[in-house]
């Protein structure tokens, strides 16, 4: 069955999965996760454009809308991503973070075709396999606990986003996920 977020079986499925996932790191479920740490562990090894040594091919990829490409090589289990620099530093936490997902989750690779338009290759696009590596990529960041804790402690998503480097929009999304958005408003409007 295709991954649907309105679905509460799969929602608290993805938090049980987080859960489980930073207790095999050895965090509880406060602690910040860095995406690096995660990488360590998954394996996974980051690239930016820079580290080809082509510095024509880097300008240009900078240039292209594009966040990450992750893949693994046939026959390895290592995580390769490319990683576009360009982007901030909190959407870069986000985007990690959804890469390693797909890889957990185990999902299928995307395909790549040239797009006719701009003649650069372009990943396809499946919206089930999407929401579910964001939903758990997010869980896996700003766990359950910590969201519930933070609003009760009445921190803005601003102040919860600083912590993790991340975007404010994570963390919104996070705190209406686990239902807190009424009690946050109330305090944080």
């Amino acid at each position: 069955m295709p991954y649907n977020r309105g679905d509460y079986r799969h929602k608290w499925r993805i938090e049980r999965l987080a859960t489980g996932i930073r207790r095999e790191l050895g965090l509880d479920q406060l602690t910040p996760l860095s995406p690096w740490r995660l990488a360590d562990a998954i394996p996974a090894h980051i690239f930016y454009p820079e580290d080809f040594d082509n510095d024509g091919l880097a300008r240009r990829m900078r240039g292209v809308k594009w966040d990450a490409f992750g893949f693994c090589c046939p026959g390895e289990r290592t995580l390769m991503i490319l990683l576009n620099p360009a982007k901030p530093k909190t959407r870069q936490t986000a985007t990690l973070m959804e890469e390693f997902s797909h890889h957990l989750l185990g999902h299928e690779p995307c395909k790549i075709a040239i797009n006719a338009s701009t003649g650069f290759l372009e990943p396809s696009y499946d919206t089930p396999q999407e929401d579910e590596a964001y939903d758990l990529g997010a869980a896996l960041l700003l766990s359950k606990e910590r969201i519930q804790r933070d609003v009760a402690a009445q921190l803005t998503a601003e102040d919860i986003a600083a912590v993790h480097d991340c975007s404010d929009d994570i963390v919104i999304y996070r705190i209406k996920r686990m239902r807190l958005w009424q009690r946050y408003e109330r305090y944080a409007a």
